[in-house]
């Protein structure tokens, strides 16, 4: 699933203040701007990719609902509605819809050999800087991460493709080298997460994930970093 935390916890939050305090009565001529329709369906669509599948999600998905007309209300209802908030209580708060993450892990990013090459960057500096752009404040997970992540975090989660996550690429900077894809080939960078071929010893780690349950499998080592399958890459605050 999707994860957009940040996003999904305001909008839940506007629908709390709405029940909880009601709403400031309207000022003449106030109206919800376009910007702000948008960025709220923008926030409505993330919400509901964090639900289940079919008959599950259900009661996922009527929250996202109920919640993206309170915070339609509370747009209509602020003197001058702008994002990202648009009218609603800027938070810090973990609060979180029925199928959401925990605190923690906030989603993936799309499946990938052990050669990292995202947002056109090599190794961990692109991955970190792709995790930051799609969940704001992110940074790429370390396998301790992962491993205290509680599995409600991880089940069901899938990637910015919403294909779902299977495995994660185990990165651990205390690991050796060569058990994290370096480039140690002559001339290379020397860096991790940037090998691609098979002629060095560099090796990688992955750690398998039932998406249906969370639970993570145990870590796998001296797996070949480009012909052991794609794993996915998991981006934490």
């Amino acid at each position: 699933m999707i994860r957009t935390p940040t996003a999904v916890a305001r909008i839940v939050v506007i629908a709390m203040l709405v029940s909880i305090v009601g709403l400031v009565p309207r000022p003449a001529g106030s109206k919800c701007r376009g910007d702000c329709k948008r960025a709220l369906a923008t926030e409505f669509r993330a919400c509901k990719t964090t639900c289940e599948k079919g008959k599950p999600g259900k009661p996922c998905r009527a929250a996202c609902k109920s919640a993206l007309r309170a915070a339609r209300l509370a747009c209509r209802g602020a003197t001058n509605p702008t994002p990202p908030d648009c009218g609603g209580a800027t938070t810090t708060t973990t609060t979180t819809v029925p199928g959401s993450p925990g605190t923690g892990v906030k989603g993936a990013l799309t499946a990938t050999p052990g050669r990292f090459n995202y947002n056109a960057t090599l190794g961990l500096p692109g991955a970190n800087a792709t995790c930051n752009t799609h969940f704001p404040g992110s940074h790429v997970c370390t396998l301790t991460e992962l491993q205290s992540a509680p599995a409600s975090a991880l089940a069901g989660l899938r990637d910015t493709a919403s294909n779902a996550v299977t495995s994660f690429w185990a990165i651990d900077s205390s690991a050796p080298a060569l058990q994290q894809c370096n480039d140690d080939a002559v001339g290379g960078s020397g860096l991790n997460w940037e090998y691609a071929t098979a002629h060095t010893a560099s090796r990688g780690q992955k750690v398998a994930l039932n998406n249906g349950t969370g639970v993570l499998g145990s870590l796998q080592t001296g797996l070949q970093c480009n012909l052991s399958g794609n794993s996915w890459v998991a981006c934490c605050q």
